[in-house]
């Protein structure tokens, strides 16, 4: 799992560059939103990775907390889906803040990724003590 987890922070950090350097490029923006799938696409199949073999993190708290999160999110987008066929078209106030919201969620991921690694670190220094 310590490999899988270096390997997880080391390629969110790159998904996270790249997406600074696509913004920063204004000819290739339109690459960006495929960047958001990348990102969110690795970032859920890390969380179900980790949900499904990961056992006693110290940051199983703010985990947990993120996973409710996404999970809310996920919901909320069906039932706005869900509103399309009572004439409501709030799917597109939905989509419009995900567009928004996303970014603070990798963000948000990628710091318990880091408490994470960070934790593993100190287990392996505990022995030094």
């Amino acid at each position: 799992m310590k490999l899988f987890k270096l390997t997880d922070i080391l390629t969110q950090a790159g998904i996270l560059v790249g997406s600074l350097v696509f913004i920063i490029i204004p000819q290739n923006s339109y690459n960006l939103i495929n960047l958001y799938f990348i990102m969110g696409g690795w970032q859920v199949l890390s969380l179900l990775i980790h949900s499904l073999f990961a056992e006693g993190w110290l940051a199983q708290k703010d985990r947990r907390s993120y996973g409710k999160t996404i999970l809310w999110t996920f919901i909320t987008g069906i039932l706005c889906y869900l509103s399309l066929f009572a004439g409501l078209p709030l799917i597109m106030l939905y989509l419009f803040a995900l567009l928004i919201v996303s970014p603070m969620f990798a963000v948000w991921y990628f710091i318990i990724c880091v408490k994470e690694w960070r934790s593993i670190k100190m287990k392996e220094l505990i022995h030094l003590k």
